[in-house]
């Protein structure tokens, strides 16, 4: 079922029930609300990615991790060359209960303008303040600004609340929970997949 403006104010402002947690928007903005969706708009920083980078190896956690520069927005904004991508922090703070997923969908005024913003899965249980990813698919250079609602988050109650060991907040490799300062692309736990299957491999072979 997704949530209505109704279910959706009710949780953002139900911090009594919730002193563990906050509410499910912070700061909320009745302006943002929707009919079935809350706008969400752009925070204070923004990851770009080097220029001078010329591969990334999927094995190598360290170049990915060096591939990124974060821009301080609160002067004078950014302008998206075209062509460009760049990931950009979010206002604010979602902290989603046990029975709710939540999806990060692209506003029709951006998309129809020709600044694409990426699709996101939010799992029941995630807390923190993301960071979504801009194109800009145009042929001209736009400039964004701290503030600007660029995308919408859709609500979903689930049949039922997932088992303990599989709630995001509970797994080890979730590496974006309670995320406030920027976190890139990590591939750890996959790496380490990655090298023990290759180990298994080797010792095979000298079997």
């Amino acid at each position: 079922m997704i949530l209505t403006d109704k279910e959706i104010r009710e949780l953002c402002l139900d911090k009594k029930n919730r002193k563990d947690r906050g509410g499910l928007i912070e700061p909320f903005s009745e302006d943002a609300l929707q009919s079935e969706s809350y706008d969400l708009a752009i925070g204070t920083e923004i990851e770009v990615l080097k220029k001078d980078v010329r591969c990334l190896s999927l094995l190598e956690q360290e170049s990915i991790d060096s591939m990124y520069e974060e821009i301080d927005l609160a002067v004078s904004g950014y302008i998206i060359s075209p062509k460009e991508y760049i990931l950009v922090s979010l206002k604010e703070k979602v902290s989603l209960p046990d029975n709710i997923t939540a999806h990060i969908r692209p506003r029709t005024r951006f998309t129809r303008l020709g600044l694409i913003v990426s699709d996101q899965h939010c799992n029941s249980t995630y807390s923190g303040k993301l960071r979504i990813g801009i194109f800009n698919a145009t042929d001209y250079p736009i400039k964004i600004f701290p503030g600007i609602r660029i995308a919408q988050m859709v609500f979903e109650e689930l049949k039922s609340k997932p088992s303990e060991e599989k709630m995001y907040k509970n797994k080890k490799n979730a590496v974006y929970q309670g995320e406030e300062k920027f976190v890139g692309a990590k591939f750890s736990d996959e790496l380490e997949k990655k090298v023990s299957e290759t180990v298994d491999l080797l010792l095979k072979k000298d079997d």
